[in-house]
């Protein structure tokens, strides 16, 4: 009888310490020693899954006069690429096409999802191609009838003015 009982306690020993041995090995293969009381997990860092997670701090070099350009600069080495403009719509072009603000010229630290958001303002939706890594925008349909269709005036043979109507439907 006591021999059951020692037999069964060692198996149940050997069992527990068993599977302590296997928790080990599959805790050693998820994990890299990088000194003698700390390992770090085998796994890729949220910024390599989330590409425009990661965190930017710029200064745009001299050269940088457009917002399509500083979108460019941002994106040159985050695996993403503009989308070619000839999709977008005309009033995206125009909004890329525009002059970098001057308070935009020195920019972070942010992600770089806020930092595009932020360099084309309010009026327009981020567009995010995880497939292709391509990034493109459109602008929100509040801001999409806000001023008529221009009209010209001409009242001086010399100068023509273009005259913009509000839209008062917002």
């Amino acid at each position: 009888m006591k021999a059951q009982k020692r037999l069964k306690c060692s198996a149940l020993a050997s069992l527990f310490v068993f599977s302590l041995l296997c928790m080990t090995i599959s805790s050693l293969a998820s994990h890299v020693s990088i000194g003698r009381y700390l390992s770090v997990a085998v796994k890729p860092q949220k910024i390599q899954q989330q590409l425009l997670q990661q965190s930017i701090q710029v200064k745009f070099p001299q050269n940088i006069l457009t917002i399509k350009q500083a979108i460019i600069f941002l994106l040159q080495f985050s695996g993403y690429h503009l989308a070619p403009t000839q999709a977008m719509d005309q009033a995206t072009r125009d909004m890329l096409n525009q002059a970098l603000p001057e308070v935009d010229k020195i920019f972070g630290p942010m992600t770089l999802k806020q930092g595009l958001t932020t360099l084309v303002g309010h009026p327009f939706y981020l567009l995010i191609d995880p497939a292709h890594r391509l990034v493109a925008f459109q602008m929100k349909s509040l801001y999409q009838n806000l001023y008529d269709v221009p009209t010209t005036i001409n009242s001086n043979p010399k100068r023509e003015i273009i005259h913009y109507e509000y839209n008062k439907r917002m």
